[in-house]
C-alpha cells in the first residue's frame, strides 16, 4: 500500500515538473493571449475617404485589395490577379484572376466583376485619381477568369499602375450607378464595420480570407491628430500601436525607447518631402532664385538635427527605393554656389516671400521647425520670408490660387514608376502641378514625359527618365528635401505588426501576446 502511494506521489511530482517546464518554454516563445484579439491603432489622420472616393476607406485598413501589389523592390507582383501578360505592342494586357476568392458579401470574384470595377473608373473619371485608365479604349472578360485591357497607346507600366490605390476591387454590390460606394465589400483580411466621424474606424476579421487564417478579430483605428496626445494614449494603453507614416515624430523616439512597455520601430517608405515653389510669380518665376534656394538647403543637417537621423537627405528626385530609376547626386547643398547665384541676381533685393505651412501636415512631420530653419537661412541670401500656418482646406485653396511662394509637402511614389511623379508634378497639365499652383511649364519636359510613358524597352525608358531628372534639377520647379524613414511604435505585447514601403500595416499577420 505504502509503495503504491509512494509511486503515485512520484508520478504527480514528475507531472508537475514536466508541466512547469512546458509552461516555461511556452512563456519564453510567446503565446497568443486568451483575451480577444482586438487591436487599437492610433493614427494622425482620418482613414475614411467616403462614398465619392475610389476606395471609401484607406488601404491601411486592409479592407480591400487590388489586382497587383508592389514588393520591397517596388516591382508589381500578383495579388487578386495571379498573372498578367502584355502583347508585343504593350497596348493589350491580359490578366488572369485568381479562382475561388469571395468578397465580404459572399459574392465571387471573377473577370466580369473586374470589368465592372474598371468601368466604374472609366465612366466616372473623377474617381480615377491616378489616371490609371485614362488611355483605356476597351476592357472585356475573355472568360470567367481572364480580363483583357486594350489601350490607345502602349502602357508598359500598367501592372504597376493597377497596384494598391491604382485599382481597388470591390463587389459590384458596393457601388451604385453613379460609382458611389454604398458599402465597401472588399476581399481583404478585414471587413468594414463602422465609422464615427473624426473619432474612429472599426474593421473586423474576414474569416473566409483567401490569404489564410488571421489572428486579430477586430482592429480599431483611433483618430488622434495631436502628436502629444497620440503618444500619451500609447503610453497609457488607450491605444496599443501608432502605425502610419508621420505617426511618431522624431523628437518622440527617445521617449518610446526609454519606456520598457513600448517598442520603437522604423522603416524607409516611398514618401519624399518637397519644397514647392510658385513658378508663376516673383520672386520664384526666376529660375536662378529657385536654384539658389535649393543649393542653400543643408539636407544632411536637417535630417540630423530636426529629424534626429530618422530620414535620408534627398539627393534623388523621388524615393531611392525605386532603385531602377533614380539618378543620385543631382540635388546637393552648396552654400557658395547659392551665394554666387544671388550675387549675380541683385534685382529686387530683399526678395519677399510667403512660406505657407499646412498645420495638419505639421502635426505629422516637423514642418514648422524645418520652415523656421529655412526662413533663417534664406535671410542670409537676401530673402524676407513670412511664415503663415494654414488649416488643410485653406492651404489647398491658397496653393491652387497661387497665393503663396514656398511650401512643404509630402508625396509618395505609389506605383513605383517614374511617370507617377513626372506626369503629375512636372507635366504642364499634371494634376499636382495644377492643384498645388506650381505653374511649371517646359515643352521639353512635356515631350520627354510623353515619350517615356509609352516606350516598351526598360533601357530606353531609363535613358529618358535620366534626362528628365537632370532637366528638373536644372529648372528646380520644386526641390526634394528628405526621404521619409517612418517611425512607428507598439506596446510590447503586440507581435508582428510591420509596415511595408507604402506604410500599410500587416494586420493579417499581427497578433497579441
Amino acid at each position: 500500500m505504502f509503495n503504491k502511494a509512494r509511486s503515485i506521489l512520484i508520478w504527480l511530482i514528475a507531472l508537475i515538473v514536466f508541466a512547469g517546464s512546458f509552461s516555461g518554454c511556452t512563456k519564453q516563445t510567446g503565446t497568443i493571449s486568451s483575451k480577444p484579439q482586438e487591436l487599437v491603432i492610433g493614427i494622425g489622420r482620418d482613414f475614411y475617404d467616403g462614398p465619392d472616393s475610389s476606395d471609401f476607406v484607406h488601404g491601411s485598413t486592409n479592407v480591400w485589395e487590388s489586382l497587383t501589389y508592389l514588393n520591397e523592390k517596388l516591382e508589381p507582383k500578383p495579388q487578386l490577379a495571379e498573372k498578367f501578360l502584355p502583347d508585343n505592342t504593350n497596348k493589350v494586357w491580359t490578366f488572369t484572376i485568381r479562382s475561388g476568392i469571395k468578397f465580404h458579401d459572399g459574392s465571387l470574384l471573377n473577370a466580369e466583376t473586374v470589368v465592372k470595377n474598371v468601368k466604374r473608373f472609366k465612366e466616372h473619371p473623377k474617381l480615377d485619381d491616378y489616371g490609371t485608365f485614362l488611355n483605356l479604349e476597351k476592357i472585356e472578360a475573355v472568360n470567367d477568369n481572364e480580363v483583357r485591357f486594350i489601350f490607345k497607346k502602349p502602357e508598359p507600366a500598367f501592372p504597376a499602375k493597377v497596384a494598391y490605390f491604382g485599382c481597388p476591387i470591390f463587389s459590384t454590390q458596393s457601388f451604385d450607378s453613379e460609382g458611389k460606394i454604398v458599402h465597401p465589400y472588399g476581399t481583404g483580411p478585414f471587413k468594414f464595420e463602422d465609422y464615427k466621424k473624426g473619432e474612429k474606424i472599426t474593421v473586423t476579421r474576414n474569416d473566409n480570407y483567401w490569404g489564410g487564417k488571421v489572428k486579430l478579430s477586430k482592429v480599431t483605428f483611433k483618430i488622434i491628430p495631436d502628436p502629444t496626445t497620440r503618444l500619451s494614449a500609447l503610453q497609457t494603453g488607450e491605444i496599443q500601436a501608432i502605425a502610419d507614416v508621420g505617426g511618431v515624430l522624431p523628437e518622440q523616439a527617445n521617449i518610446i525607447k526609454n519606456n520598457s512597455n513600448l517598442v520603437l520601430l522604423s522603416r524607409p517608405v516611398t514618401t519624399t518631402h518637397y519644397l514647392l515653389f510658385n513658378n508663376k510669380k516673383a520672386p520664384f518665376n526666376d529660375v536662378n532664385l529657385r536654384q539658389a534656394v535649393s543649393f542653400s538647403i543643408d539636407r544632411s543637417q536637417l535630417v540630423d538635427k530636426v529629424m534626429e537621423g530618422y530620414g535620408e537627405p534627398a539627393e534623388t528626385i523621388f524615393t531611392p527605393l525605386a532603385k531602377t530609376w533614380v539618378v543620385r547626386g543631382l540635388w546637393r547643398y552648396d552654400k557658395n554656389k547659392a551665394s554666387e547665384i544671388m550675387n549675380n541676381t541683385k534685382s529686387g533685393i530683399p526678395h519677399k516671400a510667403v512660406f505657407v505651412i499646412n498645420s495638419s501636415l505639421a502635426n505629422r512631420w516637423p514642418y514648422k521647425a524645418i520652415s523656421e530653419i529655412m526662413q533663417s537661412e534664406l535671410k542670409t541670401l537676401g530673402f524676407e520670408v513670412e511664415l503663415k500656418m494654414l488649416e488643410m482646406g485653406a492651404w489647398k485653396e491658397a496653393l491652387k490660387k497661387g497665393e503663396y511662394d514656398l511650401t512643404l509637402t509630402p508625396y509618395t511614389l505609389m506605383t513605383g514608376d517614374p511617370d507617377f511623379f513626372f506626369g503629375r508634378w512636372i507635366y504642364s497639365k499634371g494634376q499636382m502641378n495644377i492643384q498645388r499652383g506650381i505653374g511649371y511649364n517646359n515643352p521639353e519636359a512635356d515631350r520627354i514625359i510623353d515619350a517615356a510613358a509609352i516606350v516598351p524597352e526598360l533601357s530606353k525608358r531609363k535613358e529618358l527618365y535620366d534626362e528628365l531628372q537632370r532637366l528638373v534639377a536644372k529648372d528646380v520647379p520644386l526641390s526634394p528635401i528628405y526621404n521619409d524613414v517612418c517611425l512607428y511604435a507598439t506596446r510590447k505585447e503586440i507581435q508582428n505588426l510591420k509596415l511595408d514601403p507604402f506604410f500599410k500595416p500587416s494586420l493579417e499577420k499581427a497578433w497579441i501576446k
